[in-house]
This record gives C-alpha cells, sequence and structure tokens, in this order.
C-alpha cells in the first residue's frame, strides 16, 4: 500500500477490514503519537452531498459519547475526495469471528460479554442516540474479554439517506427487530431485540433465524418465534432463555425499554448465579426451632408485641413463676423417702438388646453433562463419586453436536443419587465415513460450504501470504485420509498480505518483537522494502534502542540496512502496549536476482555490535541476535 497521509496528520498503515460502506485502515496520529482505526467512505457514498452532511452529523453526535464498552470517535474529517472518521483502536477481534472460531461461547462468557453491549448501547440510549445496527461484527472484543460496540448512528444516517441497497439496509436483517424488518423507525427496544439476537448467537453458535434472502428473514423477525436455545446449547439456564425470549418479543412494548434496563437484569441474573452456586453459610438453629412443626405459632410481629403491654407480661411471669414452685413439691418428697428409707438390695437389670443399624449411604446430585465431551462427563463424575457407561446414539451421528458429546443421561441432571451409583451416558455416534478430498489451491468460500454440509467441522486460519486472499495453501487432514463426519477439517488460507508474520521473539526479557506486516515479497532492484513490526515493552525500559533491519543475500552478505530508532522511542514505552514500527530499507540498483532474507533486531543506541540477545525465538528463525522476518524475491 502506498504511504497515504490524511491532512498531513493520520498516516494509514494497513487495511484492516473492509465492507460495503467502507474500508478501515489501522493508523497512526502524528499528532498526538498514538496508533488510530480510520474508517474512509467509498466513492459512491462521498460523492452524495445529502449523505455526508447527515454522516457526519450522527459521527459527531457519537463522538460525545464516552463509554468504557464503545470504541470512542476522535475525529471526523475529508481530505480531498476521502471522507473519513478517525476511531480509537482496539487489538483482538469482532465478535463474529470470535463465535466462529469457537463453535458457541460458554454461558458465562456469553452474559459477561452481553453486559458490556447493553451498558454502551444503554449509555448512548440515554445521551439520545440509537445505534440501528447491532450485531456481532460491530462488537470488538479484546484479549482481555472487554467488548466495545462501534459505528453508532452511521446505520442511522445511512436509513435517513433513503439508500436501501442490501448491504446498507436498517440493519442487518439476521440482527433487525420485527419493527425494522417491516420498515418503521426503529426505538431504543429496537437495539434491545438486537442484543438479545446477539446473545442467542453467542450461546447457540448460530442466529435464531436464517435464510437464503432479506425478505424471508424479515418475515421469520415479524412472525416466528425463535427456536428453543436447547436444540443448539442444552447447557442454557431456563432463566437465562425467558431473558433472552422477553427480549426478542415481536412487541417493542413487551421488551426493555432501553438497553441499560436490559444490562441490569443480566447483572442481577449472574449475581444470583453465582450465589446460587457459590458457598452458603449455614442457618443455626436452636433445640426449640429444630422440633417446630408447621402448627407451630409464627413469632409476633413488631405491633403484636407492642401490643403485650407490661401488666399483661407481669401476670404471665407471676403463672410460670407459681407452676415452677408447685412443680418442685414431688421433688421434695422423693428426696424425703430417698434419705428417711431402709436401705434396699441392688437391683440387677437386663442388659439393654444391641441394635444393629444400617449405615446411611451418602448421596450427591447428578451433574448436567449433556453437551459435554466424554472426557469432561467422565472427570464431572469422577469428581461426584459415581460410575458411569457410555453407549453411542442408536441414531447415529447428530451434526448439531460433535462427536463424542453427550446427548443424554439418565439418571437426569440434579436427581439425588447415592454415591457410586452408575450413570448411563448416550454420546453422539461416529458419523458418515468418507475420503478427505482435495481442497488445497481453491477458494475457501467455495470449499466450505461443501465440507460443513457434509458434517465436517471447518476451521480456517488466515496467514500471511502473497497468494490470492482466500486461497486454501494447505489442509488437516490431507487428501485420500478415511474421515467422518463431525470429524474437524483445519485449512490454512492466505489472508493476503494484510495478515501479520507471526514472530513472538522474546529480546533480553524485555521486549517482545510480536509480529511484522510485509505488503509484498517480490522487488526490484533499486526498489523500496517497507516493513512495520509490532512490538511490546515487557518492562520499563531507560535505554534508547536502535532497530536495524538488514538484507542479506544467497551468499550471506548484507546488500542493504536501515539503522534507526523506532518510530516511538523505547524510552517512553508503557508496558503490554503494542508499537507500532514503521521501517524502509531501499535496494541497491545493481542488485541481482534471487531470493534474499529480511532480518530485524536491536542494539543500545551507539553499539551496534552489543545486540540485545535472544532468549526465546518464538515463531521465527534467529542467528547470531537477527530475527529472520521472511524471504524476498529480487527480480530485475
Amino acid at each position: 500500500m502506498e504511504p497515504v497521509l490524511l491532512n498531513n496528520r493520520y498516516r494509514l498503515l494497513e487495511l484492516v477490514g473492509s465492507g460495503g460502506m467502507a474500508a478501515v485502515y489501522r493508523g497512526v496520529d502524528n499528532l498526538l503519537e498514538r496508533q488510530v482505526a480510520i474508517k474512509i467512505l467509498r466513492e459512491a457514498y462521498a460523492n452524495d452531498p445529502a449523505f455526508l452532511a447527515r454522516f457526519q452529523r450522527e459521527a459527531r453526535a457519537a463522538a460525545k459519547l464516552d463509554h468504557s464498552n464503545i470504541v470512542t470517535v476522535y475525529d471526523v474529517g475529508q481530505d480531498g475526495d476521502r471522507h473519513y472518521i478517525v476511531m480509537e483502536y482496539v487489538g483482538g477481534l469482532d465478535l463474529k469471528t470470535l463465535i466462529r472460531r469457537r463453535g458457541r461461547l460458554d454461558v458465562d462468557e456469553a452474559v459477561n460479554i452481553a453486559i458490556q453491549i447493553a451498558s454502551g448501547v444503554g449509555h448512548a440510549h440515554r445521551a439520545g442516540i440509537i445505534h440501528c445496527d447491532i450485531k456481532p461484527q460491530n462488537v470488538l472484543v479484546t484479549k482481555e474479554g472487554q467488548a466495545k460496540v462501534t459505528d453508532f448512528g452511521i446505520a442511522r444516517a445511512l436509513s435517513a439517506s433513503g439508500i436501501t441497497e442490501s448491504e446498507t439496509v436498517w440493519g442487518s436483517p439476521l440482527y433487525f427487530a420485527p419493527e425494522q424488518a417491516s420498515g418503521k423507525p426503529p426505538t431504543p427496544a429496537s437495539d434491545v431485540y438486537s442484543i438479545g439476537v446477539v446473545l442467542y448467537e453467542m450461546l447457540a453458535g448460530v442466529p435464531p433465524f436464517q435464510a437464503d434472502n432479506p425478505t424471508a428473514l424479515a418475515l421469520m423477525h415479524m412472525q416466528e418465534d425463535p427456536p428453543p436455545l436447547a436444540i443448539y446449547a442444552p447447557q442454557t439456564p431456563a432463566r437465562l432463555e425467558q431473558i433472552i425470549f422477553k427480549v426478542m418479543s415481536k412487541e417493542p412494548k413487551d421488551r426493555y425499554r432501553i438497553a441499560d434496563h436490559l444490562a441490569h437484569v443480566l447483572a442481577e441474573y449472574r449475581r444470583q448465579s453465582e450465589q446460587l452456586t457459590g458457598w452458603q453459610p449455614a442457618v443455626p438453629t436452636s433445640p426449640s426451632t429444630s422440633f417446630s412443626s408447621p402448627s407451630a405459632s409464627p413469632p409476633l410481629t413488631q405491633e403484636e408485641q407492642i401490643g403485650a403491654g407490661p401488666d399483661r407480661l407481669t401476670w404471665i411471669l407471676g403463672v410460670i413463676a407459681f407452676i415452677a414452685v408447685i412443680g418442685l413439691i414431688p421433688l421434695w418428697w422423693t428426696v424425703y423417702k430417698a434419705y428417711s428409707a431402709p436401705p434396699s438390695l441392688p437391683v440387677v437389670s437386663s442388659p439393654t438388646p444391641l441394635v444393629t443399624r444400617t449405615p446411611q449411604v451418602p448421596s450427591v446430585a447428578v451433574p448436567n453433562l449433556v453437551g459435554k465431551s466424554l472426557e469432561e462427563a467422565q472427570a464431572a463424575l469422577r469428581q461426584s463419586g459415581l460410575r458411569f457407561t457410555v453407549i453411542e446414539d442408536e441414531a447415529g451421528f447428530d451434526p448439531q453436536f460433535e462427536k463424542g458429546v453427550v446427548l443424554a443421561q439418565e439418571p437426569a441432571a440434579g436427581e439425588q443419587v447415592p454415591v457410586n451409583t452408575e450413570i448411563q451416558l448416550t454420546i453422539n455416534g461416529p458419523g458418515r465415513e468418507m475420503t478427505m478430498p482435495n481442497v488445497t489451491g481453491y477458494p475457501i468460500d467455495l470449499v466450505q460450504d461443501g465440507l460443513e454440509s457434509n458434517g465436517l467441522r471447518v476451521i480456517a486460519e488466515d496467514v500471511w501470504s502473497t497468494e490470492t486472499v482466500g486461497m486454501v495453501l494447505a489442509q488437516t487432514p490431507v487428501p485420500s485420509t478415511t474421515i467422518h463426519a463431525g470429524d474437524t477439517v483445519t485449512l490454512t488460507v492466505s489472508g493476503g498480505v494484510d495478515v501479520p508474520i507471526p514472530l513472538e521473539v522474546n529480546l533480553a526479557d524485555l521486549i517482545t518483537l510480536e509480529s511484522a506486516e510485509l505488503r509484498q515479497n517480490t522487488f526490484q532492484p533499486g526498489g523500496i522494502i517497507a516493513v512495520t513490526l509490532r512490538w511490546y515493552g515487557q518492562r520499563a525500559i531507560d535505554t534508547p534502542y536502535v532497530v536495524f533491519v538488514h538484507v542479506i543475500a544467497p551468499d550471506g552478505q548484507l546488500v542493504a540496512q536501515q539503522d534507526k530508532e523506532p518510530f516511538t522511542a523505547t524510552t517512553t514505552w508503557v508496558p503490554g502496549i503494542e508499537i507500532v514500527d514503521p521501517h524502509q530499507v531501499t535496494l541497491p540498483t545493481n542488485l541481482a536476482a534471487g531470493q534474499y532474507e529480511l532480518r530485524v533486531g536491536m542494539y543500545p543506541q551507539g553499539q551496534p555490535g552489543s545486540r540485545l540477545s535472544v532468549v526465546d525465538a518464538g515463531q521465527a528463525s534467529v542467528e547470531s541476535n537477527s530475527i529472520l522476518i521472511t524471504y524476498v524475491d529480487i527480480q530485475p
């Protein structure tokens, strides 16, 4: 990508996303020296004055939002024909990608993310802003699990402009509310509905409604109830499912009015769930309460206690004292007889017969095992002191679940049984046998649907490559391998040159070189190799370091280099914060054709012979504390 500088301030580094309305770049704010995300409108929208006015108005309104679960908008501007919005750069994945990679999220994680989404959107609702397009693609999740909602106001600008193209409808058909589907203006309750759909998808792994076209989806949102979550996620608590289905009510008045209400409801649900599963203190009992019967009189109310005045209490105490004195008379008579009677022979009593009691076997509650892998189920049963037997599902393979997952159990979850009871587990049987085809060299979009339609689970891993984006580069299992429905297939896919090259190199337990980005791997003599490095400081650094970038010929000779401090000086690095560091190396004009090494490293300023030592090479190849990024081809 050619270097682009917007308004002499924002420098574009790499393309990180693209949609029907805009392209998103990772960039640097040269004025404030911070990393940012820059969204540039596509030409079709940039040439519409009415849309631009609304877009800028909505974006400026969104810029006023300040919440930890909302992506902050820093600036809205124009540079020539480029209209852009500058936002906080959030590392991590969008929620849609996270769901695709994980299949389903566990209940606690899904609820936690939903609370954060609802909190951020609720903050916007209180400011009078409706998002209009809540979907997993518009939720970013950091490595620490913090969720941030982005694209506030943009869908509203689109709707007001009258644009009705399929990619820019007012909301996304998979997630919009029934009133949006019918063409009515959205309300905060519409956002609440969409959050419910997103929470459903986090738990189930799929949206509640799926169809081949937006019209069919719209009718499903307006007319059909979502499938029970038990179909996809049997482990979902009933109370949580009730909350989700209330949120997805067809009528806005039947939902929570704003997203804040939903956040509070989910937070209370989480609190109660933690109390139910946490330690509970024992309730102390006294002899008088231990043997109380249902017919025992309840304690006096405050009014009744007030009604029982001193006179009444005095009479009661007097009666008790009189009874006690009368009760002592038999005791006095017994003592008198014992001392006045003649001595008597001891009476030999017959021994009390022994009673053999059957020891009571402790009981335990059967854990919920449905949806767990066989290994997880076995571990849970061993921990509970229970035994198990395993049978395969007679109906064969269920594509909704992975092979070997528990489909049913007997006795049921929660039932009290004696320790050492045998629990019968029905697991998902083996799928249909087939032969793994050769999909290398084909586009992922072409082969993934075919593999999944045969019951296979596909994991696609994007890597840096100059091959066509989306091309399958490698596969596991290899072609001709015997596989079964339910097996997992891993495809290595070209992510193009926008995907970082993973390195993860530890330098002197001080600095980590996380990755590098290279826009191409073929160059001409006299050309420029532009490479962007990503560093992390492991602790505070008090020494200024210099980065060297070397180009090494096939015979081992150094033919080109650049030595300079990082874009941000190492003495200002904050531990754990990513540093984006672009570099450029100019190649000699007389360079011979061949394959050359591109290497990097660090040394203290003024001491090029004292390179930082590599204590862990991570995913890279290292020689003499010089880290190999990749090979580049020189073609005259």
